[in-house]
């Protein structure tokens, strides 16, 4: 996002073909070779390094303020050793090195803030991404040209920071802009995968050996974080749930009617399944039979989610192929608990 702010000429660069790529990773010592190969000025090195910062401090100030308003969640962060930069290393630390000042940045990053908080979005962070859930209300709610930009950006990839750098307006405007659709669950808001060190891009020589190199696109890219899906009517328990997920680092998406939920699943195939038990229309136990009977689903991981945590109920569940309970309150300590017994994994992803 700030490569695209502050260094479009990068992706004019012509694709690179041959085996001659050397492969590196897009953290701040590829930035600082690309520098000192000139094909990006420090000067925009620094600037994508201080709006990195700014996007960072403001989440992080998001969170201090949730923490404030009484959330039990907890801050967290988690170092990645392959993106520590090698301090002993001459190359690293010389004419490219960016330093920035601090005061600066962070001031930047709390007049970001402020308005975001008075819109009365502390809840809201612009790292998640929207989701269209019904298309046909979206339509009837929206005009024509509206309905195509968002059915046309909208694709669960692109954070609300990735759609108003796409649109070209302000990050603040566009959610405000799509929030009545969120409120009324015509859309939702997603957690997705982190652009890591792991996706890396390529550094070309010619055949001469010039050390001016041809930049091209990603060439591989990490699995996005786990999707989660929760077939549930409640918009209470929904929203509880959708917070949970995001805010260690999952994608959710919500299914109110049952009678779509197996279309949904079909089209996403997520990696665990949190079932509502008393529904209208179908409930939990005959829509978990209907997941069973579907072989790519055999395996996945089925959690009945109810307030009748009774005997009856856990032996009926287990008959039609539930995998586990989960006895309403909804809590994160519970949602976390069934997440690593069943998926294996704990995520520590601070997403405001």
């Amino acid at each position: 996002r700030q490569l695209s702010i502050y260094c479009p000429e990068l992706s004019a660069f012509p694709v690179c073909q041959g085996s001659s790529a050397q492969p590196v990773y897009w953290d701040y010592p590829s930035l600082a070779e690309l520098v000192r190969q000139g094909k990006v000025p420090l000067k925009q090195m620094s600037s994508v390094v201080a709006g990195n910062c700014t996007e960072i401090l403001f989440d992080i100030i998001q969170r201090q303020e949730q923490l404030r308003c009484g959330s039990s969640e907890q801050l967290t962060y988690r170092q990645i050793p392959q993106d520590t930069i090698d301090s002993t290393s001459d190359s690293t630390f010389d004419s490219t090195l960016v330093v920035i000042q601090a005061s600066q940045i962070m001031q930047q990053a709390r007049q970001a803030w402020e308005p975001w908080q008075q819109a009365g979005l502390v809840n809201i962070s612009p790292s998640l991404a929207p989701v269209i859930w019904d298309a046909d209300k979206l339509r009837q709610q929206t005009s024509l040209l509206a309905y195509h930009n968002l059915t046309t950006l909208v694709d669960g990839d692109r954070t609300l920071r990735d759609l108003a750098l796409k649109l070209k307006q302000n990050l603040l405007a566009v959610t405000q802009s799509i929030m009545p659709y969120i409120r009324v669950q015509v859309m939702g808001l997603i957690s997705v995968g982190d652009f890591r060190c792991d996706t890396h891009f390529t550094v070309a020589t010619n055949p001469q050996g010039e050390t001016a190199g041809t930049f091209i696109g990603p060439v591989m890219t990490l699995p996005a974080s786990p999707l989660v899906v929760y077939i549930e009517d409640s918009q209470i328990d929904q929203l509880t749930m959708s917070q949970i997920l995001a805010n260690v680092g999952y994608r959710f998406i919500n299914v109110r009617d049952p009678i779509k939920a197996l279309p949904t699943l079909l089209k996403h195939k997520p990696q665990l399944i949190f079932l509502d038990l008393v529904m209208p229309v179908l409930n939990g136990y005959e829509v978990c039979a209907q997941i069973r009977r579907v072989s790519v689903f055999q395996d996945t991981p089925v959690i009945m989610v109810t307030s009748n945590d009774g005997i009856v109920d856990r032996v009926r569940a287990k008959i039609v192929g539930s995998t586990d309970f989960l006895a309403k309150p909804i809590t994160r300590s519970k949602v976390l608990t069934i997440l690593q017994s069943n998926l294996g994994v704990s995520r520590n992803i601070m997403s405001g």
